[in-house]
């Protein structure tokens, strides 16, 4: 009874959690729909996703390939081995998200102090997270860990997309949004104040003869 209150009360949570996520997503996809991106919005959004799981994956395999000739080749010691893997893997992270994924196009500053600190704690909460759900399903409700793979290969990533997105790499996390300067002091349009200031000028250039 005690393992199936347990269950039940992790099952909620669980659903919760991914209730949230499922939300975040929907309410991204509905932004994007609303024409507030260049071109078409949700292929943005879905060109962005594919971009960070691409990242994901060749973080992952350099990570597993630099362990596996630090460790089998050059007979490193495996955890000296892991250590450097995941830190070139991390650099690796880090460049192809800031760079590609959320690349901000404002003069090309995406690789700042700030942003690197931002994605090392996300990473570090990614883990976290990742090694609550081994430890709930493992540990506290005593299932193989198998069971824990679906929601490690869901939740997390899902979790990791949304933090990156909204937290670690704020304005750079829309692609291809177009973020205006500022707005005139009448409240129209930029490019619309800026087309009106140019007829100005050339209806004054007109002019010019019949003041002199």
């Amino acid at each position: 009874m005690v393992v199936l209150g347990r269950f039940r009360r992790t099952s909620l949570s669980t659903k919760s959690f991914a209730l949230l996520i499922g939300q975040g997503l929907m309410i991204e996809l509905a932004r994007s729909a609303a024409g507030t991106r260049r071109g078409s919005g949700t292929a943005a959004l879905v060109g962005q996703i594919w971009r960070f799981a691409t990242v994901g994956v060749l973080a992952t395999a350099a990570h597993l390939t630099i362990y596996s000739v630090l460790s089998e080749l050059l007979v490193v010691e495996p955890l000296a081995a892991n250590a450097i893997a995941f830190i070139l893997a991390f650099g690796i992270s880090f460049t192809g998200q800031a760079g590609w994924t959320f690349r901000d196009d404002a003069g090309g500053r995406w690789l700042t102090s700030a942003r690197l600190t931002r994605f090392l704690a996300a990473s570090i909460a990614g883990f976290a997270f990742n090694t609550s759900i081994v430890f709930v399903v493992v540990t506290w409700l005593d299932y193989p860990g198998i069971y824990a793979l679906p929601f490690m290969a869901t939740l997390v990533p899902a979790a990791l997309f949304l933090l990156n997105k909204y937290w670690v790499f704020g304005s750079a996390a829309s692609a291809g949004e177009l973020v205006p300067t500022g707005q005139p002091e009448t409240g129209k349009p930029v490019h619309f104040a800026a087309f009106q200031s140019d007829t100005s000028k050339s209806k004054e250039k007109a002019d010019a003869p019949d003041r002199i």
